[in-house]
């Protein structure tokens, strides 16, 4: 395998995240973090070299924009079992060459497979304990607010939880999700085929370390010293997202030798556009939309009199925008998918953290701006 330079590791992290799963097994963890933030490298590297450490297999199963979640984990546990079984000792010999010097393997046999997908959840399980009946599994379930929706996702939420609570001690359940109200509803709803005793936390942003990481690469490939203070800005401008910073100190070095920080992420930005997404959400948005998206980056009170007010001036209109209204709009945005509600009246909060902070430092900017 070809070492990848760029890789910055984050064990002390995973072993972190490891012994809190060791010391309550009873009790699955829950991390919350944007997407982009590095969480799936953390759980296909970090995390799962310290469960391997710890003598745990692991089972890996992004569901993000999964239509079948668990089809998903199922394939995912197939993939895991061909692995296992088609190892030498798993498998049939046909034949043996001439001083056996070859050695012929037979395929294994697939399991029959149940019509249920939660039956051949429960086989295949069965078959992996049978094949090593002391190692303990780590489901890792990347973006398992796709649980939560009725239908396939709560028919997967009701097969895993059966799952671990048949095999107390054998499964380890981790989920990750980029909705932190859906992650929440999904570990927290008493009302919901959920993990109720789930514990849930924010997965932390990279920090100081990262950019010192990053401006000792650059210091490696270039010769140039950086500013630490402006490869930080620079990395809270894309939103403390690791890849896109990666590629930045890559641009930086090759592209605009020599160019100030700043200078250069504006040209980057303008190249490759990391944020065209957030723009076109955004601007797929009413006006209406557009400003109450604005009040909620802002944390205000979205039926106070003065947030209606400023509502109404920002889609001009003479008078405050009317409670009913704030209402509808709240709850097109809801159904969208770019907003959710949080405990209590009129609390909601976006369900990607980047776009959050794009419309409070973008949209807000522009706003702002003279025409």
């Amino acid at each position: 395998m070809i070492p990848d330079p760029w890789r910055f590791p984050r064990p002390d992290a995973a072993v972190h995240y490891a012994g809190l799963l060791a010391d309550a097994p009873r009790r699955p963890l829950a991390l919350f973090g944007p997407r982009q933030i590095g969480k799936t490298h953390f759980l296909t590297h970090d995390l799962a070299e310290a469960a391997e450490a710890r003598g745990w297999r692991v089972l890996y199963a992004d569901l993000w924009g999964q239509a079948d979640p668990l089809g998903a984990i199922n394939t995912a546990l197939a993939s895991l079992l061909r692995e296992i079984q088609t190892r030498t000792g798993r498998t049939a010999v046909t034949h043996v060459g001439g001083l056996g010097l070859s050695v012929g393997l037979a395929a294994p046999a697939p399991l029959a497979a149940p019509a249920d997908p939660a039956a051949l959840l429960s086989l295949q399980f069965a078959e992996l304990r049978r094949l090593q009946p002391q190692q303990p599994v780590l489901f890792m379930l990347d973006e398992a607010q796709t649980l939560v929706r009725p239908g396939a996702g709560d028919a997967a939420m009701k097969a895993i939880r059966a799952l671990f609570n048949s095999h107390p001690g054998a499964v380890l359940l981790l989920f990750t999700g980029s909705s932190k109200t859906q992650l929440t509803a999904l570990v927290g709803d008493h009302s919901k085929t959920a993990f109720k005793l789930a514990a849930h936390m924010d997965f932390p942003l990279l920090g100081q370390a990262f950019v010192a990481f990053i401006a000792a690469r650059i210091k490696t490939i270039s010769q140039r010293d950086v500013s630490i203070v402006e490869l930080d800005w620079a990395f809270s401008q894309l939103l403390h997202r690791p890849g896109e910073m990666i590629d930045f100190a890559r641009f930086l070095v090759t592209e605009v030798p020599g160019e100030e920080v700043r200078a250069a992420l504006q040209v980057f930005k303008q190249r490759n556009q990391p944020d065209v997404g957030f723009e076109v959400q955004y601007l797929a948005c009413t006006p209406l939309q557009q400003a109450l998206l604005l009040e909620v980056a802002a944390g205000a009170k979205l039926f106070a009199r003065e947030t209606r007010e400023r509502l109404a001036r920002y889609i001009g209109q003479g008078t405050a925008v009317p409670p009913t209204s704030v209402h509808n709009t709240l709850a097109q945005l809801e159904a969208k998918g770019v907003l959710g509600k949080r405990e209590g009246r009129g609390h909601y909060e976006f369900e990607d953290e980047h776009l959050r902070t794009w419309v409070d430092q973008v949209a807000r900017a522009a706003r702002a701006a003279p025409p």
